[in-house]
């Protein structure tokens, strides 16, 4: 009977390091998991920024280009308004000769 014990006790003892063994196996699987699972979070977040930062600078180089843009109708627009008066200058410069011309001839 002594050795039944024995062989119980024994058994026991190989149960119970099979169960730690089974614990810290655990254990170590969920440490890799939290580190695999932090390393991807840490790559979405990097890939985010990424795509943040590339979409800012579009929209910057967008808005610059918007900017050049409205400046080059602007001066356009100024060019025009040179032109316009510049010629309304000159048709009143012709209106005031007929004008003198008329009066010339009427005397």
């Amino acid at each position: 009977m002594g050795w039944i014990k024995a062989l119980a006790i024994g058994v026991a003892v190989v149960i119970v390091f099979s169960m730690i063994s089974v614990i810290l196996h655990l254990a170590y699987l969920a440490i890799v998991a939290i580190a695999i699972g932090a390393i991807v979070a840490l790559v979405f977040k990097a890939r985010a920024r990424l795509r943040a930062g590339r979409a800012a600078k579009t929209r910057k180089i967008e808005a610059e280009q918007a900017q050049a843009a409205l400046a080059q109708r602007q001066v356009d627009v100024q060019a025009q308004a040179v032109k316009r008066q510049q010629d309304t200058v000159r048709v009143n410069q012709d209106v005031e000769e007929e004008l003198a011309r008329l009066k010339r001839e009427m005397e």
